[in-house]
């Protein structure tokens, strides 16, 4: 973090921690697009889970389907309908000093809230 920044600026650059949710473009999804993120890790890297509407069926497939936490729209109002946060794989596309710099350049479209405590335990254990 750079020293002469506002503590206004710091304070909205510390919103980036475990159980945050960032909005971001994901080039690597298939198509790329606009999604919603769950800090998974700041430390080595910043690492990310998906949140997705639905679960693919390729996991239930697979049998991965509770490696999926539901994320209730009810108890997170960045949402517009119940979604999961897909544990099966962590993504480390995004430079976590830049992401914190675009939370203080773009607070309204990048950060998003917390997941609630329930939910960060169960993604706890679903990882």
């Amino acid at each position: 973090m750079l020293s002469n920044q506002s503590p206004f600026a710091t304070l909205i650059g510390n919103h980036l921690r475990v159980g945050a949710v960032i909005h971001k473009h994901c080039d690597f999804t298939t198509p790329p697009k606009e999604k919603f993120l769950v800090v998974a890790s700041l430390e080595p890297r910043l690492l990310v889970l998906l949140i997705n509407s639905e679960i693919n069926q390729f996991y239930v497939q697979q049998r991965l389907d509770h490696f999926h936490v539901p994320i209730p729209k009810a108890e997170h109002d960045f949402l517009t309908h119940d979604s999961y946060t897909n544990c099966v794989e962590a993504h480390s596309a995004f430079d976590c000093s830049q992401i914190r710099q675009e939370i203080i350049d773009n607070y309204a479209n990048v950060f998003k809230g917390w997941l609630t405590d329930e939910c960060l335990e169960a993604v706890y254990h679903a990882v």
